[in-house]
């Protein structure tokens, strides 16, 4: 119930940011991540495809692709509960999943070896600074880490106001390594 009710908290405090707010802050998280040295080492990077008023990655996905980076974007199975990473060439290559976000369509998209992963950016709703974090309530993300064989550099990536004291933890929950907002990294 805890975690429910700050999860509302969360998504209404981050609802509440304008649009020039969240065009900025965005802009300042994608200068952080195109400057994070765990990412700059990373050859490939497991990201995200921002919905709703999710902070924007866009930017940073497209000069670490111009970079050399190969990006991955995941696809979600919502009958297994599955999230399964694609390589991501371009909008092209993309289509709206179940959840209204603009997924890699299964039949345009490369299939790819999740031993070569080297970071993910995980989205969510609410983080602390240990590394705790709170998603949208399915397990997409601890299901997916948990069944890599190797541990990825993990970071959270969320407006600075989506930072808590602390995040309700289940034996489940995978930690994260760190958190990027607006205002800088925590490492955890």
């Amino acid at each position: 119930m805890e975690k429910k009710q700050l999860r509302r908290q969360l998504l209404e405090k981050r609802k509440s940011l304008s649009i020039d707010q969240r065009r900025d802050f965005s802009r300042r998280a994608c200068s952080r991540l195109l400057t994070c040295e765990r990412l700059m080492e990373a050859e490939v990077i497991l990201a995200f495809h921002p919905f709703g008023d999710e902070l924007d990655i866009l930017p940073f996905v497209e000069e670490a692709m111009r970079r050399g980076v190969e990006i991955w974007l995941p696809r979600t199975v919502p009958d297994t509960r599955e999230l399964i990473p694609y390589r991501y060439t371009g909008k092209e290559m993309l289509k709206q999943g179940t959840y209204g976000i603009w997924e890699p369509d299964p039949d345009k998209a490369q299939p790819v070896d999740t031993r070569r992963l080297n970071a993910v950016l995980v989205p969510g709703v609410g983080f602390d600074r240990q590394g705790g974090r709170i998603g949208y309530g399915a397990g997409y993300y601890d299901r997916f880490l948990a069944g890599l064989d190797h541990r990825p550099y993990l970071l959270g990536i969320c407006y600075s106001l989506q930072i808590v004291e602390n995040v309700p933890m289940e034996p489940h929950d995978i930690l994260l390594d760190a958190v990027l907002t607006e205002n800088g990294c925590f490492e955890s």
